[in-house]
Parts: structure tokens; sequence; C-alpha cells
């Protein structure tokens, strides 16, 4: 059983459930996955109303956790029943990018999921090279959360603790699936002061527990600065945020925007004058992978999700579109 999407028309349209045989590895590299879970994300609302084109139909999920279930002739790395993540980029390792790491950059990269079949399945198919091997104890739903929310959201605090100092304070824009992430790994990381911001009083409550010094509106957010952040994270991505982000920063600051969909509009005066740095942040690589896993594994981080079975995928994207999932919702076949 799976769960498809037929159609990208510009309203969401409902996931199919479908009949389908498990996938079969096809080349000596090729892992065949038994799904635990699979995190719901925003770029799955992209891609059932057409905001993001992908070749149909296609089965989404590109954040997969679950067990080894049959591997190549030759994987070496992983046996089958290995507990594991996958890293949601598949690519052959042989390019200058994805020998520097980058596989995100890899020219023949697939991406399970948005440019292949992913993971709201019982079964999906990757190659040995994404596999992150984790505890047989380790609860799969919460760290499948990991390889696409918590990997960006590390990226961009792993960068930000380059630049946090003892008595900066780092902002974090959004506490949704990746914000609520980004403010315990950068407890983790830096002795920065984190303040929080959110529209929503519950989202408020959530960065409180996960370690945030204070959480504000955005009305609120100057108010509580003392002098301007050192680094600002923004989960979101609109017009808004990227305004207030990059209005909060002090002089040399950096606004690291992970979240799309707005735009950045700054005059060139406040540009120099301030010496401000706006740096884009796209997902992660598969080191940042190992390293957030391990902040999550050694109980640094904690994942906050809510469980649906995959029969209710539609119920998860719809209470996602309509901001009712406090964290990130997982599917669990």
């Amino acid at each position: 059983m799976v769960m498809q999407s037929t159609s990208a028309a510009a309203s969401l349209t409902p996931l199919t459930l479908m009949d389908v045989p498990a996938p079969r590895v096809e080349g000596p590299l090729d892992v065949v996955v038994r799904i635990a879970a699979a995190g719901v994300c925003r770029t799955d609302l992209h891609l059932l109303t057409g905001q993001m084109v992908s070749q149909l139909p296609l089965i989404l999920g590109h954040e997969n956790a679950g067990w080894v279930h049959e591997i190549g002739s030759q994987v070496t790395s992983v046996a089958v029943g290995d507990s594991v993540l996958c890293y949601p980029f598949v690519a052959k390792g042989l390019s200058v990018p994805e020998r520097s790491g980058l596989d995100t950059e890899a020219p023949d990269r697939q991406t399970p999921g948005i440019t292949v079949d992913g993971g709201y399945a019982e079964y999906l198919r990757t190659n040995e090279r994404s596999m992150v091997v984790v505890p047989a104890h380790a609860d799969l739903a919460s760290l499948a959360t990991l390889t696409d929310a918590g990997l960006a959201a590390y990226r961009a605090c792993k960068r930000a603790a380059t630049l946090l100092r003892p008595g900066d304070t780092a902002v974090v824009i959004g506490i949704g699936g990746l914000g609520h992430l980004a403010v315990q790994i950068l407890k983790a990381l830096s002795p920065a002061r984190v303040i929080a911001v959110d529209t929503k009083p519950e989202a408020l409550d959530l960065a409180i527990a996960c370690g945030a010094h204070e959480a504000v509106a955005p009305i609120d957010l100057k108010r509580v600065l003392n002098g301007g952040a050192r680094a600002v994270l923004d989960l979101v991505g609109a017009d808004t945020t990227s305004n207030l982000g990059i209005s909060a920063l002090e002089f040399g600051g950096t606004y690291l925007a992970i979240g799309i969909g707005g735009s950045v509009t700054l005059p060139l005066a406040d540009l120099v004058e301030g010496e401000k740095h706006i740096e884009g942040v796209f997902v992660g690589t598969y080191t940042d992978l190992l390293e957030v896993t391990e902040l999550a594994v050694s109980g640094l981080v904690s994942p906050r999700i809510v469980r649906y079975p995959l029969e209710a995928a539609n119920d998860a994207l719809d209470a996602l579109a309509n901001g009712r999932i406090l964290g990130r919702a997982v599917l669990e076949p």
C-alpha cells in the first residue's frame, strides 16, 4: 500500500491509496528499506498544489527511516535488519561536489519523494551511500524528521554557531517542524541567548519547552533584543519574516534564510553601513545528518512529533496546511 500523488492542481489534491509491489534491488549498491516512519513536510504541500513540479504519478515522502529489508550484492556497510535513516539525496559520489561532501550539488542526484518515489509507503528503494545506521532501540519515527527538517536546521545552526560568542543573541523565526529543532540545536552548539519568534501562543510555549531563553510575537522582538542579534535564522521565508530578521541584526550580523517563498529587500546603504551578511541554507550534507543524529540519540535534541497512520496521510497534510501541527507530523505504515 502506498500514498501516491496523482495531480499537481492549484488546490490541495488528496493522495490516492494504492497497492503496489514492494521495490526490489536493481543494482549492486541498492538498498530496500522497510519504512518505519516518513515525515510530512511543507514541500509535500508544494508538490500537491503545483508550486513545485515533478514527474507524476509520484509517491511522496523525503524524510524516511526504517529497517534494511534487502541489499544489493556489493553493499557492505549495512545488513538486513539494521535500523537506518535515509539521507534525502541518492547519488553515486563521483562528481566534484560529491567528493567535497556536497551531495546537494550532485549533477545526477535523485530525491526520493520529489524526483522519484518516496517513503509514503511500506518500502523505499535507495542506495548504500544514503544509509545512516542508528541504534536498534532508537525511535525511528522521531529520528525520521532529522533527514530534512533536522538536517536543514542543523546546517543553519552549525553555521551560526561559528559566529556566536558568549553574550551574543540568536533569533529563530518560526517555531514549527524546523524551528523547534533549531532552538535545541543552537542551545547545544552555542553559548548564545536564544530568542524564538512566532505568531502562535502554542508555538511560543513549545519554544520555551525546547530551551529558548525568551519567546515573543514579532511585534515584541525589538523590545527584547537589547541592541540586535548576531545571527537570525528565518525558518519561514516570507517577505515579512525576512524584513523582520534583517532589521533585527546588529552591526556585522548574519541573516540565514532556510524557509522559502518570499524575497529579501534591503537598501544597499543598510547592507554596507551595517556590514550585514545574508546567507542561504539548503538542506545539509551527509556529515551534517550524522552530527544532528548524534545530538538526538544522545538526548540533546528531541524532535516533537505528531503520529499518523499511513492511511491518514491526507489528514496529516490537511493539518499541516491549516497550521494545526505543533512540531512535525510523521506517517507510520
